[in-house]
């Protein structure tokens, strides 16, 4: 898996690099179930995962995770589907003006892959540097962001070659555009419940629709501030831009949603 082998090695290099605090490194273990509505299909699995925080001592910051899926594929939506699948997610961010102690206008850079999920998607990858504006306060945090970056989508070809596609046929890539929000709230001193959407469009074609619900609970903090998470995460595409003149949709799908338990805690 070389390509895993690339991030995983940018992954930790992006968190370890520069001087100041060190890095916040927390994993997690967990069960899932990987959802495709549309034909009724449920794949459960474990994961694992490891995330990483760091302000170097000029006040950047670097933040990261990286999640492992192993599935027990029974309904072989993709025909050749290896069980194994991961997800990628890193970036950097910074203040760029302070107008009063809870707002603030931030940059922000992410990037985010996705590889070799059960419903078909062969590669994802998301490039964004974006302007936000954030409110902070001690049980509330709101932001919301636009930006301008790279969007690629690769269908695999395995069930889309037996509708009658070739390879050349399954990429998308373009530069887009990107609106962004998320929030969370806590709930006394154990709970904290958190949201984000995101959404992409190419001029006046909409691309993809991104979700994210969490709920956190903490436990015992003799753990290692460890916490109990609750997840639901959920994409949206539009696969009409793939689809050919006298073939079948190039997958009878278009969304897949990912809900999972984990615990978490400090490495």
């Amino acid at each position: 898996m070389p390509r895993a082998v690339r991030a995983v090695s940018l992954f930790l290099l992006t968190l370890t690099a520069g001087t100041g605090h060190a890095t916040d490194w927390r994993y997690l273990i967990g069960i899932h179930d990987f959802v495709v509505d549309d034909v009724d299909s449920h794949t459960y699995g474990i994961a694992a995962g490891l995330s990483g925080d760091k302000r170097t001592g000029t006040g950047r910051h670097f933040f990261g995770d990286l999640d492992v899926f192993w599935d027990h594929d029974q309904d072989h939506l993709d025909p050749d589907h290896i069980p194994i699948w991961w997800q990628l997610h890193m970036g950097s961010d910074g203040e760029l003006w302070k107008f009063s102690p809870g707002f603030h206008v931030d940059w922000t850079a992410d990037f985010n892959t996705r590889t070799n999920t059960v419903s078909s998607v062969e590669r994802q990858i998301e490039v964004l540097p974006a302007l936000a504006a954030r409110f902070d306060s001690d049980a509330l945090h709101a932001s919301i962001k636009a930006g301008f970056g790279y969007w690629f989508l690769e269908i695999d070809d395995d069930a889309p070659k037996e509708r009658g596609y070739v390879r050349d046929d399954l990429r998308n890539t373009t530069f887009a555009e990107s609106l962004a929000a998320d929030g969370s709230f806590k709930v006394g001193t154990s709970l904290k419940l958190v949201g984000r959407a995101k959404a992409w469009w190419d001029n006046d074609e909409w691309l993809e629709t991104q979700y994210v619900g969490e709920a956190r609970l903490a436990v015992d903090r003799g753990m290692g501030r460890s916490e109990i998470v609750l997840d639901a995460e959920v994409h949206e595409y539009n696969l009409e831009i793939y689809n050919k003149p006298g073939l079948s949709p190039i997958v009878p799908w278009d969304d897949d949603v990912l809900i999972r338990v984990s615990f978490v805690t400090a490495w």
